[in-house]
């Protein structure tokens, strides 16, 4: 691939080879810190804290952690002189490892590096990939540039926010009260490691929205069953059970032939229709699109109906999702306890389409619920807790085509998605402030939200194959030189 780059520093390239150490150590060092949004608010702070000194230590003229109703926005504003201004988005929060069984590492705070076939090394923690990696390797190019004398090529300013992985509930405030800071903005950029295990790097130009919601089944809401608190199971045969109620009332909203396909009326509704140019998109993606990669990354063996190629993609893209995250009333724990539990709890995702909101999602699930006689389960929306919303960036957007051209400038050919299959607040970008979000980069990590998370430190060698840490930044330094000198909106 190297021979394919237009080289604009060898100096930055020689540092970041020889700096590798101290700026593998950099990650080592917010990864050791616990920032889980959902029930660690000091290990929070002290992330934010971390971050502020990173963009003091950078010579923003601006780094500040501003409070939210919930975790901290950490702002910092560079000011390059330079042609373009670039919004850069980051997280600096990370999931809950509770009930989780780790087993190449004791600690997930306690980050480890170690081989693991094909890649040379790879560092084990929670957050490495998700997404603490491409974060702090994004900053160490900055730093690189800086330590060599070298202007920044675009003015940057920076949003980390602290409780993505709780759906960015306050970031909109943040946009909403600081919108004169941000609107000489022309784009939005998120570093993140966008390559598959076979090295192939994906552009996503936008994302699906997201539904989160409860129900809740219990015998004092239902009047039966029972009502206060778990009887003897020897009752069973004689009283009724919330807990097969809730499977019940799950079984009617799909097909049992066919769980994939929702029976929930109007749930598919409002999906706009891909564009003829949508559809390009996937023609081209189609052509280029491994499978078998997802499949090796996730330990999945089958696709649903044992779709492929262009049939499976327009399956993930344009399909409303209705997933059941998890289940959770009784017992659970060791052995038995002769138990009949009084109530039940069951978390559903919806992912959601363009033209489809939060509130036609939730009012399409009460009404199933009431019209199949279950009107006494609870449906708790989510919305004060989650408000990720659906986005697209024009795939001509000038960020995109310079995204593009880097990614080939390397001897890539990069996966370009008509949006994630995922959901990120890039719609706060989109849709508020009205310019376009792309997330790009090199590097790979599995594992994101699970045991034995890792992030890429040296990749498998191969000339067009995942990137290390030095091959990353290295590119980092490429991207940015190309997005000072181009028109990114």
């Amino acid at each position: 691939m190297e021979s394919q780059v237009i080289h604009y520093s060898y100096d930055v390239d020689r540092y970041v080879e020889s700096h590798f150490s101290e700026h593998l150590e950099r990650l080592k060092e917010i990864v050791r810190i616990p920032s889980i949004a959902a029930d660690n608010p000091e290990g929070v702070q002290r992330c934010a804290r971390l971050v502020q000194h990173w963009f003091k230590e950078l010579g923003c003229a601006e780094s500040e952690i501003l409070e939210t109703n919930g975790s901290p926005v950490v702002y910092g504003h560079y000011d390059a002189h330079a042609k373009n201004t670039l919004l850069i988005y980051m997280m600096y929060d990370v999931k809950q490892v509770q009930g989780e069984n780790w087993t190449l590492i004791k600690n997930p705070f306690e980050p480890q590096l170690m081989p693991l076939a094909p890649f040379k090394s790879v560092l084990v923690g929670r957050g490495t990939f998700n997404s603490k990696g491409s974060l702090t390797l994004f900053l160490n190019t900055l730093f690189a540039l800086k330590a060599v004398g070298r202007e920044l090529p675009v003015n940057l300013k920076f949003i980390a926010e602290g409780e993505e992985e709780l759906g960015s509930q306050h970031l909109i405030d943040f946009v909403r009260e600081n919108r004169n800071k941000l609107s000489d903005g022309s784009a939005c950029f998120a570093p993140v490691c966008a390559q598959n295990i076979d090295g192939t790097p994906s552009m996503n130009l936008g994302c699906k929205g997201v539904v989160e919601l409860e129900l809740e089944c219990s015998g004092e809401y239902w009047g039966r069953g029972p009502t206060k608190r778990g009887i003897h199971s020897s009752l069973a045969a004689t009283v009724e059970s919330p807990i097969w109620r809730m499977i019940s009332a799950l079984s009617t909203m799909v097909d049992q032939r066919d769980p994939s396909k929702v029976l929930i009326e109007g749930f598919y509704d409002n999906i706009a229709k891909p564009s003829p140019r949508d559809l390009q998109l996937v023609d081209e993606l189609a052509k280029v699109y491994d499978e078998n990669a997802l499949k090796k990354s996730t330990d999945v063996q089958h696709f649903v109906h044992d779709l492929h190629g262009k049939e499976l993609l327009m399956r993930a893209l344009y399909n409303t999702t209705l997933n059941i995250q998890g289940i959770n009333g009784g017992y659970t724990g060791p052995k038995f306890k002769t138990v009949l539990p009084h109530n039940v709890k069951a978390k559903l995702e919806s992912r959601i389409l363009p033209n489809q909101t939060r509130t036609e999602t939730v009012e399409n699930v009460r009404k199933h619920l009431d019209k199949h006689g279950y009107s006494d389960i609870k449906v708790v929306d989510s919305a004060a807790e989650s408000s990720d919303d659906w986005s697209r960036t024009n795939p001509d957007a000038g960020i995109a085509k310079v995204v593009k051209r880097s990614y080939e400038d390397w001897g890539y050919k990069p996966q370009v998605w008509p949006f994630n299959l995922g959901t990120s607040p890039q719609y706060i970008f989109t849709k508020h402030l009205g310019i376009p979000y792309i997330a790009a980069g090199l590097g790979f990590g599995a594992r994101a939200h699970a045991p034995d998370e890792y992030y890429v430190i040296e990749g498998d060698g191969k000339m067009d194959g995942v990137a290390g840490l030095v091959e990353t930044e290295r590119f980092f330094v490429h991207l940015l030189y190309g997005m000072g000198t181009a028109r990114l909106g």
